[in-house]
């Protein structure tokens, strides 16, 4: 593609703002669709065209694609990055936060597909990218909806991948491993030694934003970033095939921090 033309969604952090920088430093056409407005960020990337969007939205998304069809300006790659996460598993579970989640992270991105695979193949994207997890892989013993989520996404993904096959529409899967934003960082969820191998598998966002906007230019199927995180992942694995109750134990490690520091504060009282 000789001249970038990208819509990015989620991009007031994490991923989302990384990529956007990204493609503003290399003179890319941008359109971020994100949520809630940042003025602040409106204001720093003046040449990029804002778009209040609640991608939970199926009637809001189909409103801006059908806007971007008619006008002319339906970008060549679609990165659905927009996503959350939220603690839905310590020693508790509550259905609005996995709803939350579930409408963010898998129909934020199945509210972008359904409009434009119905356009006429000589108008419509070419490239939809979805910002997936090795975590759908083996589970994320704090945040279910967050599993399932991408799970699901996954194999959305990799059913259209198979029904497009040889056409002009590529359907893509980034599978991010550790990557240092605010979804990740639960430190003082996790044991010491836990956080150390966390962030000796942990990348920047700058170079997993290099690595999707590279991958986004290709035909490739999936990207597995860090690729070195895939052994950690499949440890992860073996450990909750040959350990019973492996998760089980993690998932009261919030709950007995909780605990201990409100032990702390009676006492103190």
């Amino acid at each position: 593609m000789n001249s970038e033309h990208v819509l990015v969604t989620g991009t007031t952090s994490g991923v989302g703002r990384a990529l956007l920088e990204l493609y503003a430093r290399h003179g890319a056409k941008i359109i971020s669709v994100n949520r809630r407005r940042d003025l602040e960020l409106e204001a720093r990337y003046p040449s990029v065209r804002f778009e209040c969007v609640d991608v939970r939205s199926a009637p809001e998304v189909e409103r801006l694609i059908r806007c971007l069809a008619d006008s002319g300006e339906l970008p060549d790659i679609f990165i659905l990055n927009a996503g959350v996460n939220e603690i839905d598993n310590d020693e508790r579970f509550e259905l609005s936060s996995f709803r939350t989640v579930i409408e963010t992270n898998l129909y934020g991105v199945l509210n972008f597909v359904s409009p434009l695979v119905q356009l006429p193949t000589d108008s419509r994207a070419r490239h939809l990218v979805a910002v997936s997890s090795m975590a759908n892989y083996v589970g994320n013993p704090y945040g279910l909806g967050y599993t399932t989520s991408k799970r699901a996404l996954t194999t959305c993904f990799e059913t259209w991948q198979r029904m497009y096959s040889g056409t002009d529409l590529v359907f893509q899967l980034v599978m991010l491993g550790p990557v240092r934003t605010a979804i990740f960082t639960m430190e003082k969820r996790l044991p010491a030694w836990m956080v150390s191998v966390k962030h000796a598998f942990t990348v920047s966002l700058a170079g997993t934003a290099l690595a999707i906007r590279r991958f986004a230019a290709t035909r490739r199927p999936r990207l597995f970033h860090p690729f070195r995180a895939i052994p950690l992942y499949f440890a992860i694995w073996l450990c909750q095939l040959l350990v019973p109750g492996f998760f089980r134990g993690r998932k009261t490690l919030a709950g007995k921090t909780r605990r201990t520091k409100t032990g702390e504060q009676n006492a103190v009282r």
